[in-house]
């Protein structure tokens, strides 16, 4: 829920879904869906976030050129971002298939408790 006013869009799910990082950010949630679109119009490609962890994952779709041009427009609008720009690049460790969990694994999140992996 937006603190800053009207809740933002969710992420495009195929962008939510398939998409890679492109930069981590924090600031209020107005404000980087401000920031976000003008970064996906300077470059002309399929640019959205959301949040994960407290922070804002930006995440691309598309080619290595609009992947590159995506880069340029954030270097270009970093100044107009009211937040902060803590990463770019990527992909997070979530997306990016870190080391495979075992069957059986017991993990604890901070928000739900105990989680244990089953077999699939």
């Amino acid at each position: 829920m937006a603190t800053d006013g009207p809740d933002p869009t969710p992420c495009d799910d195929e962008i939510f879904r398939k998409g890679t990082s492109v930069a981590v950010l924090s600031g209020s949630s107005n404000a980087i869906e401000r920031w976000v679109q003008a970064v996906a119009k300077k470059s002309n490609a399929r640019v959205d976030w959301h949040y994960s962890g407290g922070r804002a994952n930006v995440l691309h779709l598309g080619d290595k050129k609009s992947r590159k041009r995506v880069f340029e427009a954030i270097n270009d609008l970093q100044s107009e971002l009211k937040g902060d720009i803590l990463q770019v690049g990527g992909p997070g460790l979530y997306r990016a298939g870190v080391t495979p969990v075992p069957d059986g694994t017991i993990a604890v999140d901070p928000d739900f408790g105990p989680i244990v992996k089953k077999k699939k």
